[in-house]
This record gives structure tokens, C-alpha cells and sequence, in this order.
């Protein structure tokens, strides 16, 4: 185990906790005189195996793409496996806890105390109904129904109103100097969804600085800094930890699905959810329709990202605008090369000729219409875009000026008044001009 994570006694605490839930299960399983209650504890924990403890139950994940171009690894921890669709929530800012207090306090995590995770639930839930009362929440309408609280999702509002009140949350992610350790502890939320962050801009300058000084702390022997993520991605919320100190840098992933798939490809998605599929009726449930199918295999592919993307934020390989503003370029350039039905390839080697200039024109000339002002929203975004957009942009901005010019020649637009081809050229030069 000593070969896994530099916080030895965070790991060791980590799989002791481990061990005595399989212990706990297994003395359960053959000792108790209730059949039934024999029972439903089978049931509860039908998908998780009672395996001993082995080095798989923390997995050294090592990342080198795009974004991470010096390699960089982090530490997937197996946790309490959730079994509830809805308890993702729960379970993330139960993990989130439990890993920090593990670090702060020196003490064993409780991973997996199923008497300790339950109730935090209810003691959270409860919680909600008191914040609903004092800060006068409507608790006729959702999310604020006791429907919702006691069986519904961990809403966003839930998170937001925990951090802001519930004493939990407050001390766990206080700065606090014990033993003569000051630790530094920030919590923060990103939303990611189809591959775009949701958080607005002001919410992003923030993540930036948090990144920034993850970076450029100098971490010594009396101080260190942690840095907690819960990450709301698709249709599911997984956290993260960042953790600075004297021994060196640890990233640390908790996903109550507990699923081996951060280096997977895409094939090996989808034959993970038809694998699933088919064993969906086996456990009880409905196979899923084609919707939720692709909405795994979307947030599978999120959650991949994400954790990509933020390593590489945390260390400053990437800049997260630059991210966005790639990701938002592409939100008007890719709908052009979709309604020309050509690759990618073939779209930097198309060429406005005779043969193609009336077909071209109404293409262009209705990818105008439609994006002409998601265009302009994007003037002044620019930031960092990489080289093949650069070119893909060049491109658009070439087409976009050929059409303008058969439309002037043919006579096609009332010319007292500008075309939507006028206003997106205008808008493309402007952005040309800082990118």
C-alpha cells in the first residue's frame, strides 16, 4: 500500500475502514437470526462484492492527453457504493467530508460506516426542512416540498444552503491551524455538462484565482492547502481534492458508482452500458430507453473530461477561460460544417467555384441567419484558442465574404438594408482581429 499515495496514514486509515465494512457485512450476512433482515442487507448490497482487501480499491489513474502535456496522475478511492439513483449528491459531500476531515484531523475516514452515511442523510434532510422554515422557502412548490427533500434529488439549492448554514460543512472546510499545521481550505462547484462549464463568468474568475493559488503555494512543514471540487457533471455529482503539502501534490477522485472507466474509450463506454443494459432486469430494474442510454454514455464521457480538464487548470497547463472560449467558438462553427454535410478535412478544402456557389450561398447565407448573433455574443471572448480553430474560423470568414460577394453580384438582398451575411462578416472581422 505504501506505493500507492504519499499520505501513508491517510491510505492506511482509508483501507482499515474498508476492511471492517466487509468485516461488518460479512459477520451480518452469517450471524444474523433475521431472515428478512438477512435479507434486505443482501439486497442493499447486492452490487457491491465482499471482497477482500486487495490494491484495487484505490486506483492510481496516470493522465497525458491534450490538455496534460507533463503527465500527471490522481488517486480513485473506492467508496460506499451507491445503490439509491438519486443519494449521488449525498454521497459526494459525504465523501468530500470524510476525506478532509481524514486530513485535517488525522482520524480515519468513515468511508464506509453505513450507520454514519445514513445518518447524515437524515440529519441533512432534516437540516433542509429547518433552513426552508427560517429563511421562509415556499414548501408548497419544488424543491422545497417535503417530497422533494426526503426523496428527491440533492438539488443544487440543497448544496448552496448546506455551505451557507449547516455547521458540518462550515467547520469541515474552515481554515483551521491544529497542531501546528495551518491548513487552507476552499470549496467550490463546477457544472459541466456535453462537454461546456454551466458556471457563469464571475463564477469562473473565481475558479481561476483558486486555481492560480493552488499553483503558486509554497507548501511547507506547519502549511498546507486543501482544495475541495464538487463537480455537478451531466446527471450525476462525483468530488475532488486537491491536497498541497510538504510531501507533495495528491489528487483524489471520489464516484459512489465507484466505476474503473476514467481511460476508457468510447467503445468501451458503450459496451459497458450494453453489458449493463442486459443485466438491468437481473437486479430488478427497467432497461434503460434510448434517452438515458445516451445520457450515461454523455455523462460518462463528462466525467472523464472534467477530471482532465481540472488537473490540468490545477497546475496550471491550461487556462480555463481558454477552454470556454474553444468551446464556445465551436458552438457556431460546427453547425456550419454540419449543414455543408462534409468532414472536417473536407470543409478547410472547399472552395466557393462556379460549380458550388448558388448551393454554397444559401448554406452560408442561412448559417448567417441563425448565428449571426451568437457570433456577436462572442465578440470580445477570444481567448487563448487553439490553432485549429483559428483555422476553422479563417475559413468560415472566407466562405462567409464569397457569398457576400455572389449575393452583391446576383442581386439577391434589398441593398438599402444590410443581410445577415453584412452583419456576421462584420462580426467575424472583429473577432479576427483578437484571436
Amino acid at each position: 500500500m505504501e506505493n500507492l499515495h504519499p499520505a501513508k496514514e491517510i491510505i492506511l486509515k482509508i483501507v482499515s475502514e474498508i476492511q471492517r465494512h466487509h468485516d461488518f457485512i460479512d459477520y451480518m450476512n452469517s450471524n444474523t437470526q433475521k431472515d428478512k433482515k438477512n435479507q434486505l442487507l443482501k439486497q442493499y448490497y447486492k452490487n457491491e462484492p465482499n471482497n477482500s482487501i486487495t490494491q484495487n480499491i484505490i486506483r492510481v489513474v496516470e493522465l497525458q492527453n491534450e490538455y496534460i502535456a507533463m503527465k500527471q496522475h490522481f488517486y480513485h478511492i473506492l467508496v460506499h457504493k451507491q445503490n439509491v439513483p438519486n443519494l449521488c449528491g449525498y454521497h459526494a459531500t459525504y465523501n468530500l467530508i470524510q476525506c478532509v476531515q481524514s486530513i485535517k484531523y488525522k482520524i480515519p475516514p468513515q468511508f464506509y460506516d453505513i450507520a454514519a452515511f445514513w445518518t447524515y442523510v437524515k440529519r441533512t434532510q432534516e437540516f433542509l426542512k429547518q433552513y426552508r422554515s427560517k429563511y421562509q422557502m415556499d414548501s408548497t412548490t419544488w424543491p422545497w416540498r417535503d417530497s422533494d427533500i426526503e426523496n428527491g434529488d440533492f438539488e443544487r439549492t440543497y448544496l448552496k444552503s448546506c455551505l451557507h448554514a449547516k455547521p458540518l460543512f462550515k467547520t469541515t472546510f474552515q481554515n483551521e491551524i491544529i497542531q501546528d499545521i495551518k491548513y487552507t481550505v476552499t470549496n467550490d462547484t463546477i457544472f459541466f455538462q456535453y462537454g461546456n462549464i454551466v458556471n457563469g463568468y464571475n463564477e469562473r474568475l473565481v475558479l481561476q484565482k483558486k486555481f492560480d493559488q493552488f499553483k503558486d503555494f509554497q507548501s511547507s512543514k506547519n502549511e498546507e492547502l486543501i482544495q475541495t471540487y464538487m463537480l455537478g457533471v451531466t446527471n450525476h455529482w462525483i468530488c475532488f481534492v486537491a491536497h498541497k503539502n510538504i510531501q507533495g501534490t495528491q489528487f483524489i477522485v471520489m464516484d459512489s458508482r465507484n466505476r474503473d472507466f476514467f481511460l476508457w474509450n468510447e467503445q468501451q463506454i458503450r459496451d459497458f452500458l450494453q453489458q449493463d443494459q442486459l443485466a438491468r432486469p437481473q437486479r430488478g430494474q427497467q432497461p434503460l430507453n434510448q434517452f438515458y442510454l445516451d445520457l450515461y454514455e454523455q455523462g460518462m464521457k463528462d466525467l472523464q473530461q472534467i477530471i482532465t480538464l481540472l488537473i490540468s487548470w490545477i497546475t496550471g497547463q491550461t487556462k480555463l477561460e481558454s477552454y470556454v472560449s474553444n468551446q464556445k467558438i465551436r458552438v457556431f462553427l460546427n453547425p456550419l460544417i454540419e449543414l455543408l454535410e462534409i468532414s472536417q478535412n473536407e470543409y478547410l478544402n472547399l472552395k466557393f467555384c462556379i460549380e458550388n456557389a448558388a448551393n454554397l450561398y444559401q448554406i452560408l447565407a442561412l448559417w448567417a441567419d441563425q448565428y449571426r448573433i451568437t457570433v456577436s455574443e462572442f465578440i470580445g471572448n477570444a481567448t487563448d484558442i487553439s490553432q485549429i480553430n483559428k483555422t476553422l474560423f479563417l475559413k468560415a470568414l472566407e466562405l462567409a465574404q464569397n457569398a457576400l460577394e455572389f449575393q452583391t453580384k446576383n442581386g439577391l438582398w434589398n441593398q438599402q438594408k444590410q443581410s445577415p451575411l453584412h452583419n456576421i462578416i462584420k462580426c467575424l472581422k472583429i473577432i479576427n482581429q483578437s484571436i
